[in-house]
């Protein structure tokens, strides 16, 4: 087996209401989240990807269509943040907000991610990691 490893970033607002510092207010990140997958290295003669564990490309698309086309420039709110849930069923009808049944940690985001990404690659391929960045030096991993 052999590990290969593609990231994506995205901007991102969202708050988490019961935070005892500043994060409690509306905030925004340039998220980053890097997908390690393992499989072997394809030894078909003539294909796209020989030599190869999977086309980065095909890596990259799949991120892309299930992770970045829903978060990017949105803001992520939990269902139970009553300001952005009103908002979001009220005036907020022009306004990218992503409910979602938890507070949006980084921790929690990861998971979210991979919920998203499990069924989405080629059977001979495993997510091994997930990193998601918030900040240039604070992530948090998730080892499914």
């Amino acid at each position: 087996m052999l590990e290969i490893t593609k990231s994506i970033e995205w901007d991102m607002g969202h708050r988490v209401p019961n935070h005892k510092h500043k994060c409690r207010n509306p905030h925004g990140h340039r998220y980053r989240l890097e997908m390690t997958v393992s499989g072997l290295i394809s030894q078909e003669k003539g294909t796209s990807q020989e030599g190869m564990v999977h086309d980065f490309g095909d890596i990259k698309q799949s991120l892309l269509a299930n992770i970045c086309t829903r978060l990017d420039h949105c803001f992520m709110a939990s269902e139970e943040d009553a300001i952005f849930a009103s908002l979001s069923k009220n005036e907020g009808k022009d306004l990218n907000i992503v409910l979602v049944p938890f507070v949006p940690t980084a921790e929690n985001i990861v998971v979210w991610c991979y919920e998203r990404l499990k069924d989405s690659l080629p059977a001979h391929l495993q997510i091994v990691r997930l990193r998601l960045f918030e900040t240039p030096t604070s992530y948090a991993e998730f080892f499914p």
